[in-house]
């Protein structure tokens, strides 16, 4: 198994006050008129350091949603078991959703600022496909291998859950995050796992066109 090459404390930091300074400008101003100098001086660092870390003003920008994302992915990556059971899968999905919304929750200034219109266009994308894929496709993947195993194709289910708690994550930003993050993985984890019909307690009122 390969080891993680551990970062320098020193560079953590750098990036992390590059990274508070960009937020604290996107608060402000659009993403494309934010330039390298303002960055550098909202940090209080030279452009000089910058430059150490970084190629230009995208490279900082691309790594940075990287370097966010991969965090949020190893926070939230569901263990593999070689065995399941009911109550196990909710147990570990629940813990996979509190610690989502604790991570989104302890980063809410960066979530806010990047979904949003002054964020980067691709950030909303480019987290959708990596929570489908190193989070979800692996988890439905470990639990069946073969396609038959589900009732409906892998990737339309992949698509649909990824894309229903990318949306509640958004929804929840937007009201700030008005309910806490243990109210919500709760909430989330139901959903999952009943439907939301069920959950609502719509099965006797919504009737289904077939």
């Amino acid at each position: 198994m390969s080891k993680k090459t551990k970062i320098d404390p020193r560079i953590k930091r750098t990036n992390k006050y590059l990274r508070n300074a960009l937020v604290e400008l996107l608060k402000e101003k659009d993403v494309t008129s934010i330039t390298i100098q303002e960055i550098t001086e909202k940090a209080e660092l030279t452009r000089g350091t910058f430059y150490l870390h970084y190629h230009d003003k995208q490279d900082f920008l691309m790594q940075s949603m990287n370097e966010v994302l991969e965090e949020l992915i190893e926070k939230v990556k569901p263990r593999q078991n070689d065995e399941y059971s009911s109550e196990l899968e909710e147990k570990d999905e629940s813990v996979s959703f509190l610690k989502l919304f604790e991570f989104i929750y302890d980063h809410a200034d960066y979530f806010k600022v990047m979904l949003s219109d002054r964020g980067l266009p691709q950030f909303r994308s480019h987290m959708t496909e990596i929570v489908k894929r190193r989070v979800y496709g692996e988890l439905i993947s470990s639990i069946g291998e073969a396609e038959d195993v589900l009732d409906i194709p892998k990737d339309i289910l992949i698509s649909y859950i990824t894309s229903a708690h990318i949306g509640v994550i958004c929804s929840w930003l937007e009201s700030d995050m008005k309910f806490s993050p243990a109210f919500m993985a709760d909430k989330l984890t139901r959903l999952t796992l009943l439907g939301p019909i069920r959950v609502a307690g719509l099965e006797n009122k919504i009737k289904l066109p077939y």
